[in-house]
């Protein structure tokens, strides 16, 4: 048996911790490590043989970042699976601060990546900016949504850098190879002999702003110089 096992994201995270074979997970890249049922509560010690780190989505920060590139937005469509929990808490958060910030949005929803088309095809003519949270199945057909909205002239705005590789606009999100290090790290003291209890979990911040160049100049977008 394998002395630890590590997991990038929610689904994968969930199915090891949910096996309860006493092997430890240290998981990566998990939105919501709580709502997902891999640790009690990330300010206490981990309770469930599992730690690691989170990529909590900074709502605030993301819109207030395509605020700046995009200031005339007056809508979003917000695109995500109703299957994964980090995607539909992210999804209610950024629901939140757009009702609190007085911005209209239009709400789609999937729940296999067969769906995603047509879902991000529903929003082209009622909505100036697509949302998309954490979510494995938006970003399997992300080349379809950006393709179809930047025909509509509409950016798309992703939760990580590998969403705005696979071809949405531009995203406020945490380095992939940071994350992954600090959670090695974390494993690298299970493995030298401490316990998983005294390891406590961490909400890794977002600081890398990522944009997709090719987005960019097929919106007509400028990336302002200081960025």
């Amino acid at each position: 048996l394998p002395a630890a096992i590590a997991t990038v994201g929610t689904p994968a995270s969930q199915a090891v911790v949910g096996m309860d074979s006493g092997i430890p997970n240290f998981f990566i890249s998990v939105g919501d490590p709580v709502s997902a049922g891999l640790i009690t509560d990330m300010d206490a010690a981990p309770d469930k043989n599992a730690t690691g780190t989170s990529n909590y989505i900074p709502i605030a920060d993301i819109f207030e970042f395509a605020a700046e590139f995009t200031p005339d937005v007056q809508s979003y469509g917000i695109l995500y699976n109703t299957g994964e929990v980090n995607a539909v808490s992210t999804a209610q958060n950024a629901m939140k601060y757009l009702d609190e910030a007085g911005i209209k949005y239009v709400e789609r929803t999937v729940t296999a990546a067969g769906e995603v088309q047509t879902a991000a095809e529903s929003l082209m003519g009622q909505v100036d900016a697509i949302y998309v949270p954490n979510d494995s199945i938006i970003q399997t057909a992300m080349p379809l949504v950006a393709q179809t909205a930047r025909e509509n002239g509409v950016p798309v705005y992703g939760s990580s850098a590998v969403m705005v590789r696979s071809g949405a606009f531009a995203t406020k999100a945490i380095s992939d190879k940071k994350i992954g290090a600090i959670t090695a790290d974390k494993c690298i003291e299970y493995l030298e002999g401490k316990a998983i209890a005294d390891i406590p979990a961490e909400v890794v911040p977002a600081d890398d702003v990522v944009v997709n160049q090719d987005a960019a100049d097929a919106l007509g977008i400028a990336i302002p110089a200081d960025m």
